[in-house]
C-alpha cells in the first residue's frame, strides 16, 4: 500500500470526497482521529470519513486498526488563531494560512463567506451551522438528505445501532429544486463537528470549498478549529491541485451526485425510503431526519448546480470577435469526449432482493442502456438508430447465480474482535444491476459543444467509437486526449470549427507510422485507427457505418440463452466495478465497503 503524506490526508482528501452522491462526507470519518498523521497506509478507498467513522465508532474501541491513526512527525505550523478564516490548498499550502481581509473580499464572495464568516458567525456543529444560516440576511430555503450505503439492509442482519454510513447532505437556495447556494455534508447522529461546506459565487460564477478544521499537525479534540478555504472550481483543472484535495473526487470542481438517476440505490428516496426502524434513534430524533426530502429533489438540485458551472466555464472561452468565434482550454473540453472526467452509477428499478419487488419475485429487467453502449450521447444526442436488445433475467435464474457465486455485501470497514467483517447480507446491492456509467456531466459537456457548433456529429460519433463496446474505463479511447492536448485553441468561422480538423491531423500523422489495421478486425485497431476508420469516411456513409458497428455488436447478445446472458452479463458488470475500485482518480469515488457487491467473480 502506498504511504500518503500529510496533505493527502489532511482536509483536502476530506472535502475530496464532499460527495453529493454516496460519499458527501467521507472525510467525517477520518477527522478526529488522522488529520495529525504525516504518513500513514490505508488500502484503497479507506479514506477519510470510513477512518473517522471506525475511530470515533463505539465498536472501534479495542480494534488493532487503532493503531494507524497514531500521530507521526508534521510540520511546525504556527497556532491558529479563533474566529478567523483560513486557508488550506491542497498542493500548494503545507500550514493553515490566514486569510487578509483584502484576500477575503477579493476571492470569497459567495454567501457564506459574505453572509455568515465575514459577519462575525464562526459556527462549531452543524447545529449552529444551521441556525446561522437561518438567522442571517440571506433568505435561503433549507433542504435536507440523507443517504446511507447500509440504509437498506435489515435489522434481521444488523441492528439500528450497527454502523450504515449514514450522512446528510444540507442545502440552501433560493428554492429547493434549483442551483444551491450552500451546501453542508456531516455525519448522521450528534450534531457533528466535522463540516464540509461548498459555496456557490455567482459573481465569479464558481464554487468555493470550506471545512471547519485545526491546523496541521495539532491533536483533533484537543485544539482549535477554524474555518479554512480550500480552494474553488477552477483549482479542479489547474497545477499542482489538479487531482488533489478536493478536486480528487470533484474532479471537475462541482457538487457531484454519484446516483443522479431514479432509483438513487443509497438515498432516502421514493423508490426507496430509509426506515427510521433501522437507523439508530439518536438519528430519528435530529431535525434533519425529521425534515427528509428525498434524493429526487436533490437530484435536480445537483444537475442545477454543474449546468450553471459548466454553462458559464463554456462561455468564458466562446468567445466572438469581428465575425469569428475564438476557443481556448479546447483541449480541457474534449477531455469530456476522449476520458471519463467522472462517473455516474445506475441501476434497474427492480430490487436485487425478490420479496421487495411488486408483486413478489419480480423478473429482473431494465439495465441501463448506458451500460452497453454510451447510448445517451449516440442514440440520444446523436440520433443514430440501433436497438439494443430487452434483457429479462427470470427471477430464479437471477437469485441462483447470486447465490452460486456468493454476492454478498459485506461492511468490511468496521470489524469483529477476531477480524472477521461487522456483518454481511447475501445478495447484491437494493436495486439490481448497480453499475458504473458515463457521467451526466460529461454528456451535458457534449451536447453544449455540438450545439455551439465546437464539434460535429461525425467527430464526436468517431471518438465515441473507440472501444465503443467500453463506454467506461477505455484506456483505448483514454489514450487520444495526448492529441486533444495538442489542441488548445481553436476558432469557429461560418459555422465551422477548427476543432475536429486540427484533432484529426494529429492522430492521422500518428496514424502513419502504425501497423496497417484489417478493417473486418475493429476492436484490434489501434485508437487513431478506430477513430479515423469513422472520420475518413464520407459525410454521407459515417452514420449508417457506426450504426451497423453498434448493432452488429448488440445482436451478438441475442445470439445468447438466457443463462448465457446473465452470465456474460454479470461478468462484464463485475468487471467494470472492479474498474471502478481501481482506476485512477475514478477510484477515490469508491469509499464503503457496502457501495459494491463482493461476490467469488473477484
Amino acid at each position: 500500500m502506498p504511504k500518503v503524506d500529510l496533505a493527502k490526508f489532511g482536509i483536502f482528501a476530506v472535502l475530496l470526497v464532499f460527495l453529493l452522491g454516496s460519499s458527501w462526507v467521507l472525510a467525517d470519518m477520518l477527522q478526529n482521529q488522522a488529520i495529525a498523521a504525516s504518513y500513514v497506509q490505508f488500502a484503497t478507498g479507506n479514506f477519510q470519513l470510513r477512518s473517522y467513522r471506525k475511530a470515533t465508532h463505539p465498536k472501534f474501541g479495542s480494534s488493532p486498526d487503532r493503531e494507524i491513526f497514531s500521530p507521526v512527525s508534521v510540520p511546525n505550523c504556527t497556532a491558529v488563531i479563533p474566529d478567523q478564516i483560513y486557508r488550506f490548498v491542497e498542493g500548494i499550502d503545507s500550514c493553515l494560512q490566514l486569510m487578509t481581509d483584502d484576500e477575503i473580499e477579493q476571492m470569497l464572495k459567495d454567501p457564506f463567506a459574505t453572509g455568515i464568516l465575514s459577519k462575525g458567525t464562526f459556527p462549531e456543529n452543524v447545529d449552529a451551522l444551521a441556525a446561522a444560516i437561518a438567522d442571517s440576511q440571506l433568505n435561503l430555503e433549507s433542504a435536507n438528505y440523507l443517504l446511507g450505503e447500509g440504509s437498506q439492509i435489515p435489522t434481521t442482519i444488523a441492528s439500528r445501532e450497527e454502523p450504515r454510513n449514514l450522512r446528510y447532505v444540507l442545502t440552501w437556495g433560493t428554492s429547493r429544486t434549483s442551483n444551491a447556494d450552500i451546501l453542508v455534508s456531516t455525519a448522521a447522529g450528534g450534531n457533528s463537528s466535522f463540516l464540509q461546506v461548498i459555496a456557490w459565487d455567482a459573481q465569479a460564477k464558481k464554487y468555493n470549498f470550506y471545512e471547519l478544521r485545526e491546523q496541521v499537525g495539532e491533536q483533533p479534540g484537543t485544539s482549535t478549529k477554524v474555518w479554512t478555504w480550500a480552494g474553488d472550481s477552477g483549482m479542479a483543472r489547474a497545477k499542482p491541485t489538479m487531482g488533489v484535495g478536493c478536486f480528487d473526487c470533484h474532479h471537475n470542481g462541482v457538487v457531484i451526485m454519484k446516483e443522479l438517476a431514479p432509483p438513487w440505490n443509497n438515498w432516502h428516496s421514493q423508490r426507496g425510503p430509509i426506515s427510521p426502524l433501522v437507523v439508530p434513534l439518536r438519528v430519528t430524533q435530529e431535525i434533519f431526519f425529521q425534515n427528509l426530502q428525498g434524493a429526487e429533489v436533490l437530484e435536480q438540485v445537483i444537475r442545477s448546480g454543474f449546468i450553471n458551472y459548466h454553462k458559464n466555464w463554456l462561455r468564458d472561452r466562446y468567445k466572438r470577435q469581428e465575425g469569428v468565434i475564438n476557443l481556448t482550454d479546447v483541449n480541457q473540453m474534449l477531455r469530456h469526449l476522449t476520458t471519463n472526467t467522472t462517473i455516474n452509477l445506475a441501476s434497474t428499478k427492480i430490487e436485487s432482493n425478490g420479496a421487495n419487488t411488486s408483486p413478489a419475485n419480480r423478473a429482473v429487467d431494465g439495465i441501463p442502456n448506458d451500460f452497453f453502449v454510451w447510448d445517451s450521447a449516440l442514440k440520444t444526442s446523436l440520433g443514430l438508430n440501433y436497438n439494443i436488445p430487452l434483457i429479462t433475467f427470470e427471477r430464479q435464474e437471477y437469485d441462483n447465480y447470486l447465490n452460486t457465486n456468493h454476492f454478498q455485501l459485506v461492511q468490511s470497514d468496521f470489524t469483529k474482535p477476531d477480524d472477521s467483517p461487522l456483518y454481511e447480507q447475501d445478495g447484491s446491492t437494493y436495486f439490481s444491476f448497480f453499475v458504473p456509467v458515463p457521467a451526466a456531466e460529461d454528456l451535458y459537456m457534449l451536447t453544449r459543444m455540438r450545439s455551439a457548433k465546437i464539434l460535429t456529429d461525425k467527430f464526436i460519433a468517431a471518438v465515441l467509437m473507440v472501444d465503443f463496446k467500453n463506454p467506461v474505463f477505455s484506456e483505448k479511447r483514454s489514450s487520444l486526449q495526448q492529441y486533444a492536448e495538442q489542441v488548445t485553441t481553436g476558432t469557429i468561422i461560418n459555422g465551422i470549427s477548427s476543432v475536429p480538423n486540427d484533432f484529426a491531423e494529429k492522430v492521422r500523422v500518428a496514424a502513419a507510422n502504425q501497423s496497417p489495421c484489417d478493417p473486418t478486425n475493429f476492436d484490434q485497431c489501434t485508437a487513431e485507427q478506430q477513430f479515423l476508420q469513422t472520420w475518413e469516411l464520407p459525410d454521407n456513409q459515417w452514420k449508417s457505418f457506426v450504426e451497423e458497428q453498434i448493432q452488429a455488436y448488440l445482436d451478438e447478445l441475442n445470439t445468447l440463452s438466457p443463462r448465457e446472458q446473465l452470465a456474460q452479463l454479470m461478468e462484464s458488470s463485475v468487471k467494470r466495478r472492479e474498474q471502478f475500485q481501481s482506476w485512477p482518480t475514478i477510484s477515490n469515488l469508491n469509499e464503503f465497503s457496502l457501495l459494491l457487491p463482493q461476490s467469488d467473480l473477484r
